[in-house]
């Protein structure tokens, strides 16, 4: 098994940054060459003109791209982790084309604010979460490495333990929901996401959330041993790897 860390912060490394100045009506500027450009501007004071030279307040922000995919090596020791928990534990025997990191910073800021607040309300120091597969056609791909997985998008494996996102926890089972409708090339995707399970229920037909009493944070196909996770927050879900495969 795949250990989730229980604090980890996400690499940004690869994302580039910039620079931004506060103006006086109190908008940010992006400054498009020199970090450290002295402003100077020309204010009109008592009908005389007055030259006037200001530093003015700045902060750094990143880049305004909403996420980025980070092709792993299969050199690294992070390539090898992942591929090894797709074809051992996810129990995928296909041949892996690329395996992508998804760096999103806003949906993996909104997965730990939600962590965070469930922990707060049901008082306790953690939540359970897995690693688990998605299946789903190529042109999804682009909608959930920016906006996370949505519940509005119809389902193939129907409704049989609730209306909710589906996951499982082997990626032989999501490839059966991973297709390509593109009109060129084999290659399916299956993600790799950070799940929030928390306490799970049995499933049932057409449930809109685990619970009415909100006890539950998840459901799933078996209360003894299940294959299946059916979450029906996306907040509680971040898409961690894209990975291809024929």
């Amino acid at each position: 098994m795949w250990a989730l860390n229980e604090e980890e912060k996400m690499d940004t490394s690869d994302t580039p940054w910039y620079w931004y100045y506060l103006e006086d009506c109190g908008r940010w500027h992006r400054v498009e060459v020199n970090l450290y450009l002295f402003l100077r501007f020309v204010s009109f004071c008592g009908g005389g003109r007055k030259k006037n030279s200001s530093r003015y307040c700045m902060c750094v922000c990143v880049c305004v791209c909403v996420f980025k995919l980070i092709r792993l090596s299969e050199l690294t020791s992070e390539y090898k982790t992942v591929a090894d928990y797709v074809s051992h534990d996810g129990l995928l025997s296909k041949s892996i084309v690329s395996i992508s990191r998804i760096q999103n910073l806003e949906l993996w800021e909104i997965y730990c604010r939600k962590k965070r607040q469930l922990m707060k309300i049901k008082h306790v120091q953690d939540i359970p979460e897995r690693r688990l597969f998605h299946g789903t056609d190529t042109k999804n791909v682009d909608s959930i490495c920016k906006y996370n997985f949505d519940l509005r998008i119809p389902k193939k494996n129907g409704r049989t333990f609730g209306n909710g996102i589906y996951f499982a926890i082997h990626a032989s089972f999501a490839d059966k929901y991973s297709t390509n409708s593109t009109l060129h090339g084999n290659t399916k995707s299956i993600f790799l996401a950070r799940v929030m399970v928390g306490k799970c229920n049995l499933g049932k037909p057409d449930l809109l959330k685990p619970d009415d009493e909100n006890a539950f944070d998840s459901c799933v196909n078996d209360a003894n041993n299940p294959t299946i996770f059916i979450i029906f927050d996306p907040n509680q879900v971040y898409p961690e790897y894209l990975i291809e495969y024929q």
